[in-house]
């Protein structure tokens, strides 16, 4: 075979066995993430930070779980205010809004809604999936809305690029956009706006549907702009 054939075929199995790599590191970051975040919550500090939502608030995708956006958020909190957080991040891989409604914000510890508290919710990339219903997403979503604290951040939808699950992101977003503007008590994070031109080479994860660390940093640079 010449040289060049091979130097070829060399290249594309380093490819391949790199992307394999990848996709086995993805299989434990549910469990090894929540495992993190378990252990981050019993930590003390000085503000606590309750993130709620799903996959993205737990980080999958990026090799270390407090690249997610609670963790980015969580750091950038320390750095303005010379404080520790504590986290009790409630996001769940795969959650709904409705799943936000009725299994996080009854979970959510004592003291939430304190001077010394933040709030963040980023919902929303599940039920694009899923399809769920407009209306059903724009009740459920104000429902948790009209629970949050005052200045709580609540995010749209991020540009999930690709598809149909796409154009119903932007829908949803949207929707999520017209809901925070009904309750002015809360701070909105422009998630959508910041994810529009993300790479999907350079900014996703092993399993090609989350962020990396890298992606990600633009879900904590929206969150921190929101803050006050």
């Amino acid at each position: 075979m010449p040289r060049a054939r091979l130097l070829v075929l060399a290249g594309v199995l380093g490819v391949v066995a790199w992307q394999a790599r990848r996709l086995w590191i993805a299989t434990t970051m549910d469990t090894d993430h929540a495992a993190y975040w378990r252990r981050r919550r019993r930590s003390p500090g000085d503000v606590l930070l309750v993130a709620l939502g799903d996959s993205l608030a737990q980080g999958l995708g990026a090799v270390h779980p407090e690249r997610s956006w609670a963790g980015r958020l969580a750091d950038a909190i320390e750095a303005r205010e010379d404080v520790r957080v504590r986290v009790v991040n409630l996001g769940v891989v795969g959650a709904t809004v409705a799943d936000v409604l009725a299994e996080q914000l009854p979970s959510v510890p004592e003291g939430w809604d304190g001077t010394d508290a933040v709030v963040a919710l980023a919902i929303g990339t599940n039920d694009a999936a899923q399809d769920t219903p407009v209306e059903d997403f724009r009740r459920d979503l104000d429902t948790v809305c009209a629970a949050l604290p005052p200045g709580a951040l609540v995010a749209d939808v991020p540009d999930l690029q690709r598809g149909v699950v796409q154009r119903r992101g932007r829908v949803l977003s949207a929707v999520a956009r017209e809901v925070i503007a009904a309750h002015p008590r809360l701070r909105p994070v422009a998630l959508e706006a910041a994810t529009h031109d993300i790479n999907r080479l350079l900014d996703s994860g092993p399993d090609l549907a989350h962020p990396n660390g890298r992606g990600y940093r633009r879900y904590g640079r929206a969150f921190v702009a929101a803050l006050p």
